[in-house]
């Protein structure tokens, strides 16, 4: 079964070691007014959660807010390969259903406040396999798709600055006012990221403050308003509503109010237990380093036991080791009960389906495994997967499972990876978001400071879930970021800037050509908007922009929408591939590569001085072989009348005598 990458962010070590759940739950839809009593409210996750046949249970977490009551929860159980066996599901630990396995079983149960821990429901899901022998080998899996959990009661409003930081929230909607000064501007990205890296699994959207009422009247229960406003004063927070939900307003100006803004990340924010706070602030996490262990990596233990093949999964993303790399080494060591005489064990060691090692397990108790990633393994997010393949005494697997299985303990704090700097992915989207290791500079490409805030906190937000560390946005002046070294993000770029950066695809008319994976074009009359990710000067850039014929006002909108893609997308910022996303204003957004673009005339003019300085370098060598040529003839002329004269004057002499 083809393994794929977890997300950067580390998470428990179940999650790591799950290879094929989906641990992801946002809450969507479902209105309801924080202060109003609320009855039938519902919660939906909007990912599922998988476990294969045998294999241990996997979760997926509901938060649940202070004040409500969950009542039901409800979803649809889905069984791929043969459904022979049981399903079981759990609330946090009570089964709540254990049923004989079939292609859809369906799961409506009664839960209450007494399943609620720490303000979350625990769903579990395992698949046990009808014929549980010494070897049992995942060929079925068990999803649980649609769930959804029903709550009655009134949600509890924060009176305290810590209590309007739960342990998870369902969403998160900051809004940007109509003209924001540029520390506004900064701050709102930087808590757009906090929030993200805070709350992973919450939905995180960035707004106009026009459009805050209608985005709040979609959001579920307990969903929280985070508002930056510009502030002569010292930084701080208040409580405060809007839109029926609880709100936090953030004051400051300058670099104390980003500072206060990337404080919003720690969960020492539970230290505030007044209503309003001042002198927030926060230093900026250390960056990793290039070693790191598995149990830095968020793997606290990693256990294999049984015959058959179990296997354990680590994500691991090159922004974990603080920006781009271009090898790894990868150093495993452990311990393993002693394999029984004519039993066989060997462990094998896997970097994105690539075998990197296998060994017999075999004499002592201990093994160490020592393989490097070869350049072209590298991606930006990456999946280190351990399997033990054992086989009982003689390869008998019908005797009942259990019976002195074989058990691999892997030390994660003494296993290391270690990588080396550099690059090993060609220029794109899949450079990001570890070219931009903590600093991002970002900058704006016109004066539409409110639209730029908003998309560039959404790619922010977009960028920080794929992050292992936080990101630290802070605005810049484009002639700053155009004459730096730094990777960085230009936001409402226009075509003077797409040419001064040098960007694959300028911001005028342009048409492809046909490769075989694609064939997209646009004509000298459709507006288009496109975010493009390249190297330019040694760095990375990201650059968000949009091209419109004169007097079209389509350019704005075509850029948020590209934004609102990538934030909305399955997969986030990690579905996206290649160097160019184009939109139009009907239809979605294209993935393209830069080299199916026909040479526009900025990018032509780009090179002319280089055309005239060959056309003359290729002038001067045509005159210099053309002057070559003139002498070695004349030369051979004056060689050939030499010897002609020599011979004649041989003649006459022998005439003489």
């Amino acid at each position: 079964m083809t393994q794929y990458p977890a997300r950067a962010r580390p998470r428990t070590a179940a999650a790591l070691i799950a290879c094929a759940a989906t641990l992801a739950v946002s809450a969507l839809t479902a209105p309801m007014a924080a202060a109003e009593p609320s009855q039938g409210a519902v919660v939906r996750a909007s990912s599922s959660v998988s476990a294969m046949a045998g294999q241990t249970e996997q979760t997926v977490v509901v938060p649940v807010t202070a004040g409500l009551e969950p009542s039901r929860i409800r979803g649809s159980i889905v069984v791929t390969g043969k459904p022979e066996g049981t399903v079981r599901a759990t609330v946090n630990g009570r089964v709540i259903l254990e049923a004989n396995a079939a292609a859809t079983v369906a799961l409506d149960q009664a839960v209450s406040s007494a399943d609620v821990v720490n303000q979350q429901l625990t769903v579990g899901l395992q698949f046990i396999p009808a014929t549980q022998t010494m070897c049992v080998l995942a060929n079925a899996t068990a999803t649980l798709n649609n769930l959804a959990v029903d709550f009655s009661g009134t949600p509890e409003v924060p009176t305290t600055v810590g209590g309007f930081f739960p342990v998870s929230v369902p969403a998160v909607v900051l809004p940007v006012p109509a003209d924001p000064g540029a520390d506004v501007s900064a701050a709102i990205m930087v808590a757009s990221a906090a929030m993200s890296q805070r709350y992973p699994e919450a939905s995180v959207s960035v707004v106009p403050e026009a459009g805050l009422a209608a985005t709040a009247a979609s959001l579920p229960p307990g969903s929280r308003i985070l508002s930056v406003v510009g502030d002569q004063g010292e930084a701080g927070t208040k409580l405060a509503t809007a839109a029926g939900l609880p709100q936090l307003v953030l004051s400051g100006h300058d670099e104390q109010l980003r500072t206060a803004a990337r404080a919003l990340a720690s969960d020492k924010t539970a230290l505030a237990v007044t209503s309003s706070v001042t002198g927030l602030t926060s230093a900026l996490p250390a960056s990793p380093g290039l070693q790191q262990s598995l149990q830095d990596l968020g793997s606290k233990t990693l256990k294999l036991s049984g015959y058959g093949t179990p296997e354990s999964y680590v994500g691991v993303s090159q922004s974990q080791f603080g920006g781009p790399v271009q090898s790894v080494k990868v150093q495993l060591k452990g311990t393993h009960t002693a394999v029984p005489n004519n039993a066989q064990a060997q462990l094998s060691v896997f970097w994105n389906d690539y075998l990197l090692s296998s060994k017999n397990l075999d004499g002592g108790d201990s093994f160490s495994v020592d393989a490097e990633v070869p350049a072209g393994q590298l991606q930006a997010n990456n999946g280190l997967r351990i399997r033990l393949a054992a086989l009982p005494v003689g390869g008998d697997c019908d005797g009942p499972a259990g019976v002195m299985p074989m058990e691999v303990t892997v030390d994660t704090a003494g296993s290391t990876l270690t990588a080396a700097r550099g690059g090993s992915l060609k220029a794109g989207f899949a450079r990001f978001p570890q070219a931009l290791g903590q600093g991002v500079p970002v900058a704006f490409g016109d004066g539409n400071a409110q639209a730029n805030t908003v998309n560039a906190a959404t790619l922010m937000a977009s960028l920080q879930r794929e992050s292992a560390t936080l990101l630290d946005a802070r605005l810049v002046g484009l002639d700053t970021l155009a004459g730096s070294s730094e990777s960085g993000l230009v936001v409402g770029a226009t075509g003077e800037v797409a040419n001064k950066l040098s960007a694959p695809l300028r911001l005028a008319e342009f048409r492809t050509i046909a490769p075989d994976d694609v064939e997209y074009g646009v004509g000298t009359s459709a507006p288009f908007g496109v975010l493009e990710a390249f190297e330019q000067g040694g760095r990375d850039l990201l650059l968000l922009g949009a091209w419109a014929p004169e007097g079209d006002n389509a350019a704005a909108t075509l850029q948020s929408s590209l934004a609102d893609h990538i934030s909305g997308v399955e997969g986030g910022w990690a579905s996206l591939s290649r160097n160019l996303l184009v939109t139009q204003p009907s239809g979605t957004p294209v993935l393209l590569e830069s080299n199916v673009v026909v040479p526009q005339k900025a990018v032509t003019d780009d090179y002319r001085p280089y055309a005239w300085w060959i056309g003359a370098a290729v002038l001067v060598l045509g005159l210099a072989f053309a002057a070559r040529t003139i002498l070695m003839r004349r030369r051979a002329k004056e060689a050939q009348a030499y010897v002609d004269a020599e011979q004649k004057a041989s003649g006459s002499s022998e005439h003489g005598k």
